[in-house]
Order: structure tokens, then sequence, then C-alpha cells
């Protein structure tokens, strides 16, 4: 795909051999991270930043049990963070990912997104982990991208296994056909 602009700070603009497309950036780049952190742990190869000063993180009450649930989980994909009384948790190391997000804030939306809905299988709790760090990591919707940072994101997409939708399930891109394209002016 040849990368031609962006759209509201949200949407890549690319054309196909096939027509035009519109990328949501928030959701093709959950679906690069997602399938490059499920490489890394496949490999026990998640890349970590420690933090200089270690972050204490406060969670609302209810949560601590929540974060407990899903610690195995959260150490491998890069996260140290150990317990400092009541429902404070002290945060030590982060996955690479994360290195422009803010580490306690991501952490605290991750876990209130694990409140959301149960899994009874391990793996599809995993699965849920992992697409919430993701969603932590991924470029936001009104983020000013450049042309090179689009054109990188738009290749590493294409190289995934499922380009058409973020972990979560919402589609990455809509695809207007040439014919699509021809009706709407009315050239057909």
């Amino acid at each position: 795909m040849r990368v031609i602009g962006q759209v509201a700070q949200t949407y890549i603009i690319a054309e196909g051999p096939t027509g035009l497309y519109l990328i949501d950036q928030h959701a093709a780049h959950e679906r690069v991270l997602y399938e490059r952190l499920l490489a890394q742990k496949a490999n026990a190869q998640v890349a970590s930043q420690t933090l200089l000063e270690p972050r204490p993180v406060e969670l609302p009450p209810g949560l601590g049990p929540v974060l407990e649930e899903h610690l195995d989980v959260l150490t491998e994909l890069g996260f140290q963070i150990e317990p400092f009384g009541g429902e404070t948790y002290l945060l030590r190391a982060v996955p690479t990912m994360l290195e422009q997000a803010d580490p306690a804030q991501a952490l605290l939306e991750m876990v209130e997104e694990l409140t959301q809905g149960k899994t009874p299988l391990e793996r599809e709790r995993e699965e849920r982990v992992i697409a919430a760090v993701c969603k932590q990591g991924a470029v936001k919707a009104g983020q000013t991208l450049s042309l090179d940072e689009m054109r990188e994101l738009v290749r590493q997409l294409e190289q995934t296994t499922m380009p058409r939708t973020c972990p979560h399930g919402r589609p990455t891109m809509i695809h207007l056909s040439q014919a699509t394209l021809e009706r709407e002016f009315g050239r057909r």
C-alpha cells in the first residue's frame, strides 16, 4: 500500500492495488504490537525497561485481586510489580512498548480493562492481558504521525497474520474499491 496521508490525526489514508484504504492508526498499531508481543513471549524474550524510580500505584478498591490474578502473565510480559500495602503496588519495570505511556496510568487502565468480562480458559486470559498491554502501548487517535511513521506502521500491519482486525476484534481498516469510488463519483 502507498500511504497518502492522515485524516483527523486518527486515520491513515493509503492506496492499494484494488482501491483506497482508511486505516485506524490505533487499531492497526495494537495489531502490530499484539503479534510482536506474542512472538516475544513465545521465545521468552519480552523486552522490559526498569524504571529509574519505582512508581507506587494505588488501585481503586476491589482491583487488587484482579491484578493479583493476572500477575503471573504480567510478569512474563515484562512487568515487575510487588505489593506495597493495602491496594498499593510498586511498579519497578514495564514492557518497553509502554515507554511512551505513563507506566502507572497504563497499569491502572489495564487492570480496569481486565475487569470487563471473565474468560474461563488460561489461554484466553493471557491473550486478554496481552491485548490490554498493547492497547496501552499503541499510538492513540488524535496523535499526529509523520509520513515515515505512517509508512512504517502500514508496512508492519501488512506483515501481520490478521491485518484486518485489532486484538479486540475492531476493524483496522475500511476498504473502498475502485468500483465503489467510481460509482460514488457517477463514473459508472
